[in-house]
């Protein structure tokens, strides 16, 4: 299947309404910008790509070229100008993640090359390209490192740091699972197929390694379904709380049934087909906040001043 680079994508069009809404909280919360002031004075994105880059293997065009044009695309894909510089780290997983602000780097698991097809690989690219294409690292960063910072800042203000480090903790894990809903859509739109996007949210469920070649989605599309009726928003707020409020990222199969649904509201096809185009002149796009008709060759709407597109 030839797949479409989705030109001028914007990600506000694809954005999970739970990323959203969690992210309208976490701003509202005052501590948080003093916050993360006091962290970046500590130049934890420097020590953090220091230490990835001193300890794990990089991915060229030279060294791995099937994996660094899997990147090059799914960046083109969705329209990510800048790509990121991609590591592998020995882990027995299915798992990637992507931090820094300024100069983001994605990390892939080696179990994730070794047990997944070149298509699934691309999804789970297309994903990590799309929290860097949403703008999501300072506050993903913030959730991975929340506990670390909130110590060393702590040590600077008399436990002040570590006090509110622990109120902002639970707000900022809630967003980062939620921001995973959106960059499954990512996924999606980079790798283009449903079946694919699927095998790999059941891969990561706990499918075997020696299983790895012969899943079929089928029944874990079914018990996606079915887990449609614990819809997040409705879920008990205590048990939810109790039982994820610590995790990164919510549960695969709620992770499958939010997909799915977005994917059945015909959504995905709408954007496939309004973005899919061979130039961009032959695009018909709108601003995201005002709604002004666009030729596609601006950079800034020019009645509300928007910025077009994202990197």
């Amino acid at each position: 299947m030839e797949r479409k680079k989705l030109l001028l994508l914007h990600p506000s069009e694809y954005e999970h309404e739970f990323d959203r809404k969690a992210l309208k909280n976490l701003e509202g919360n005052q501590g948080l910008e003093k916050f993360m002031k006091k962290i970046y004075k500590h130049s934890i994105e420097r020590i953090n790509r220091i230490s990835h880059s001193g300890s794990f293997l990089k991915i060229t065009s030279k060294n791995f070229p099937e994996i660094y044009e899997l990147l090059e695309e799914g960046c083109a894909n969705i329209h990510l100008k800048e790509i990121p510089d991609l590591y592998v780290k020995r882990e027995d997983s299915i798992n990637a993640f992507t931090t820094g602000v300024k100069n983001p780097l994605i990390l892939l698991h080696t179990a994730t090359i070794d047990h997944l097809t070149p298509d699934e690989l691309l999804y789970i690219i297309g994903h990590e390209v799309g929290h860097i294409k949403s703008g999501h690292m300072l506050y993903h960063d913030m959730a991975q490192y929340i506990k670390f910072a909130g110590e060393i800042v702590g040590e600077a203000t008399l436990g002040i740091g570590s006090l509110i480090s622990r109120g902002l903790e639970y707000p900022l894990l809630h967003w980062a699972r939620m921001s995973e809903f959106t960059c499954d859509r990512a996924g999606l739109l980079t790798c283009q197929d449903l079946d694919v996007a699927m095998d790999v949210e059941m891969k990561m469920a706990g499918v075997p390694n020696k299983y790895c070649d012969k899943v079929d989605n089928k029944e874990f599309i079914k018990q996606a379904k079915e887990f449609e009726g614990y819809d997040h928003d409705s879920l008990d707020k205590v048990a939810k709380t109790y039982l994820i409020m610590e995790q990164t990222h919510p549960w695969s199969v709620m992770r499958a049934s939010e997909l799915l649904k977005w994917y059945e509201t015909g959504r995905y096809d709408e954007i496939v087909d309004k973005h899919g185009k061979d130039s961009i002149e032959e695009l018909e796009i709108s601003c995201t906040n005002c709604g002004r008709m666009l030729k596609g060759t601006e950079s800034f709407c020019g009645v509300c001043g928007t910025k077009v597109g994202n990197r």
